[in-house]
């Protein structure tokens, strides 16, 4: 049974649903597709006890509402969007408990590119293809939402007295000043000229306006190959994949991106790093390092290690007080061992110092 959760009550700027991915089709040119920034994602299914493949809301920019047309529980993770349940700043990357009517907003990117909104049980939408994730071009599966829309999940959240909360020992760090990423070799590496390789190991590099979730452009001094050509038998290519085109700006290729390519394939980012870049915005500059397929291995099991061993803590209420202000009912609850965890009406209470 699907129960009517969110409706969308502005025009977003760009803002699908996507699960991990839709797998077990390439061969037959069918691309990937699914959340961009997949430690962000993830998360937030945990968070939720979803199932870690669960389908939610990927929003990029931000400037995205919400109305809430059934009582559930949320988790927004990823990029801060400044968040907001009732005119109210809500904390991000815990449970939110939310009721019928309630307004949810997200502002613009303060860091990051794409933030996530995963709802109990997950997002309720037909399966194409093994998969709930969108394509961007070709209208398959997902959706790509518009005002107006509603979101539906397969369950609705009734318990609204809060005793026990989950929430995260890591949290992936969007604030990082000199970002790093990481790439192996790729097929056609050795083509690259000697001058080229130098600019690649010491040079920034800028992501270009130039991007959608097909792939993006990367800026910077111009690279060029020993035979002083680009092109080559068209072969296959996967998210990832960083050819050099003919202009010699480096271009990634991201989830939505095609199957089959005709430009060298001189490089290849490592999975932590593609899940990296899908939270960088056009004018973030970044450096690139080399490193073997072998410590391209170790960088992911470690960061499985931070991220998804252990890192959802259950923690019990400590105190609960109820206060009325005008005569309404105010309900306060506090978590954590240092009282930092504040529930207001169950709802996370959003407290910088």
């Amino acid at each position: 049974m699907k129960y009517e959760i969110l409706k969308l009550t502005n025009q977003p700027i760009f803002s699908t649903i996507q699960d991990e991915g839709r797998f077990g089709f390439e061969q037959f040119g069918v691309p990937n597709s699914g959340s961009g920034d997949k430690i962000s994602f993830r998360l937030g299914n945990l968070l939720m006890n979803n199932s870690i493949s669960d389908a939610s809301i990927e929003i990029l920019y931000g400037n995205t509402s919400f109305e809430c047309l059934n009582d559930t529980q949320i988790c927004i993770t990823g990029s801060n969007m400044d968040p907001r349940l009732n005119g109210m700043p809500i904390k991000m990357w815990q449970t939110v408990n939310i009721y019928k009517g309630d307004k949810i907003e997200l502002g613009s990117s303060k860091n990051g590119l794409r933030s996530y909104i995963s709802v109990k049980k997950g997002i309720e939408i037909n399966k194409i293809l093994d998969s709930r994730s969108t394509h961007s071009i070709f209208n398959l599966g997902g959706k790509k939402l518009n005002m107006g829309d509603i979101i539906s999940s397969s369950s609705v959240h009734k318990k609204n007295n809060l005793k026990k909360i989950n929430f995260l020992r890591n949290i992936p760090n969007f604030n990082e000043t000199e970002k790093l990423l990481h790439v192996t070799k790729g097929p056609e590496f050795n083509l690259l000229s000697e001058k080229s390789i130098k600019i690649i190991e010491n040079n920034k590099f800028k992501l270009s306006n130039r991007m959608s979730r097909t792939g993006a452009q990367i800026e910077g001094e111009k690279l060029e190959l020993k035979n002083g050509k680009s092109d080559i038998i068209s072969d296959g290519v996967s998210a990832g994949t960083i050819q050099l085109p003919k202009d010699g700006n480096m271009y990634v290729l991201l989830e939505d991106s095609q199957r089959i390519g005709g430009y060298a394939r001189i490089l290849n980012f490592d999975t932590l790093s593609l899940w990296k870049i899908a939270q960088l915005k056009p004018g973030d500059e970044f450096k690139l390092k080399i490193i073997s397929i072998e410590e391209a291995h170790q960088r992911l099991k470690e960061n499985n290690d931070i991220f998804f061993k252990n890192n959802v803590h259950t923690e019990e209420k400590i105190n609960e007080n109820i206060f009325y202000v005008e005569g309404e009912e105010i309900n306060v609850k506090i978590f954590g061992e240092n009282n930092e965890l504040i529930y207001v009406n169950n709802k996370p209470l959003k407290i910088d110092f």
